[in-house]
């Protein structure tokens, strides 16, 4: 439905925007909303600065200090997903752009508005100009946070873009954000709920990597020697039965896990999951028919569910996807390290899809078998499987692993034992996620409904 705004030209913006967006009515009854609140610009607040300008991809490497981009921002918190480094000698050398616990950091180009809370879990950061770094001064950063990433802070976000091929938000418009100042009680209650929210996220965290050190110790391969090897040789025996000749494929740390997990099994994961392949044409959907859209993305956290993936229309999916349903437990084919392995959970009311890199596995029909879904979760997750996936990739700007080499894996016996107490720790650490969103869902509610109250 259009909408429209009249404005008298007295009334513009202090920068004179004469842009429509500028001036849409939801942002123009914040506006007045916000005037009957004391409210003052960002940056008498706080400092507000960007990251990296320099060009340093030839230093990103698998360790060393964490390099971040407005990707690595997820749910008001640094995302653990897809992380870069930088020497410290780099690191050293970028001062300006230097990340403190107590940050907040906002998405300026391509995510623009999206919103991260730097807490002490990662240590030194650093990241590109495609963040904006705001220091806190006389307002607690966990109040700005949440301001900012509630509706009101993204509608001043989104009210700020700039650009027509490259749209984004300056460092100049950022910091004349009005920002309303709480009264003490308000203050307290919105930085105790993102605390809440901060400590439950770490707590998910830490029982996931308990499950994964419970899991790898009851399989008894701590004294494997699981580091690569610059140099070996096969037989030509081999390549032609594999059928593959990458030199990668045959690393001698994944053969020796091969080995070992043999020696512990009773058979391949294939005798418990199958490869599920329901497969979603959005071309043949049914009017009013609407699905939840699960990206390879949405399974970083090692859950699917309905929070934060709101059904839409079938026919507006743009290509064909797999299907999904409670109880099964997806692995994204495609760069094994992303470690997207998740346990869907969704509501059978709304039908659940999914990137077709999704290896879908599915318990076998009347087969218990050794694994409940967490553990398998959790199993697949592990360094053993996960090494055994990073030397079976193929390709290099997308290098992908076989269901084959998956559902070959052997299933160490030992795992039966310690699967009860994993499926608690997994389904606590889900439980912890859940409390997590629902806290900071309530911070963002009472900036709202601070702000908002009586607006037209």
């Amino acid at each position: 439905m259009a909408v429209w705004s009249s404005v008298e030209v007295a009334s513009l913006s202090k920068d004179f925007r004469l842009d429509a967006e500028h001036y849409q009515p939801e942002y123009l009854a914040q506006e007045h909303a916000t005037t009957k609140r004391r409210s003052v610009e960002l940056q008498a607040v706080a400092s507000v600065s960007d990251g990296n300008h320099l060009s340093i991809a030839e230093e990103f490497s698998e360790s060393g200090v964490r390099y971040l981009r407005g990707l690595d921002l997820s749910d008001f918190f640094v995302s653990d997903a897809d992380p870069i480094y930088i020497p410290d000698r780099t690191y050293n050398a970028l001062r300006r752009s230097h990340m403190l616990p107590g940050d907040v950091l906002v998405g300026i180009v391509g995510t623009i508005g999206s919103v991260g809370l730097v807490t002490k879990r990662h240590g030194k950061l650093t990241g590109n100009c495609k963040l904006a770094i705001i220091r806190a001064r006389d307002l607690p950063p966990e109040y700005i946070a949440a301001y900012l990433g509630s509706r009101v802070g993204q509608n001043e976000i989104q009210r700020r873009i700039r650009g027509a091929v490259q749209m984004g938000l300056i460092l100049p418009d950022l910091k004349t954000l009005p920002i309303v100042i709480p009264g003490d009680g308000e203050r307290e209650s919105v930085v105790n709920l993102v605390d809440g929210a901060e400590s439950n996220r770490e707590h998910s965290h830490q029982l996931m990597k308990d499950a994964e050190e419970l899991l790898t110790k009851s399989i008894g391969l701590s004294g494997l020697d699981f580091s690569e090897s610059l140099f070996y040789q096969r037989s030509f025996a081999d390549l032609t039965t594999a059928r593959r000749f990458g030199a990668e494929y045959f690393m001698p740390c994944k053969q020796r896990i091969l080995a070992a997990l043999a020696e512990k099994s009773r058979g391949p994961l294939s005798l418990s999951y199958i490869s599920a392949r329901d497969i979603f044409d959005p071309g043949s959907a049914k009017r009013g028919e609407v699905v939840r859209n699960f990206d390879l993305t949405h399974a970083i956290d090692g859950v699917l569910d309905d929070r934060g993936v709101q059904p839409i229309p079938a026919i507006e999916v743009g290509s064909t996807k797999k299907r999904l349903q409670t109880g099964d437990v997806v692995i994204s084919r495609l760069r094994s390290y992303l470690r997207e392995i998740a346990l869907v959970r969704v509501e059978d009311s709304v039908p659940a899809v999914g990137s077709t890199e999704f290896i879908v596995l599915r318990p076998r029909a009347g087969e218990k078998g050794i694994m409940s879904r967490e553990t398998l979760l959790v199993f697949l997750r592990s360094l053993p499987v996960q090494t055994i996936l990073k030397w079976s990739q193929d390709g290099s700007q997308h290098p992908r692993f076989n269901e084959d080499q998956l559902l070959a894996a052997s299933v160490p016996v030992s795992v039966e034992r310690v699967s009860p107490d994993i499926d608690k720790l997994v389904n606590k650490a889900f439980q912890a996620q859940v409390e997590s969103a629902r806290l900071l869902e309530m911070a963002k509610a009472e900036i709202e409904k601070m702000v908002l109250r009586g607006a037209a």
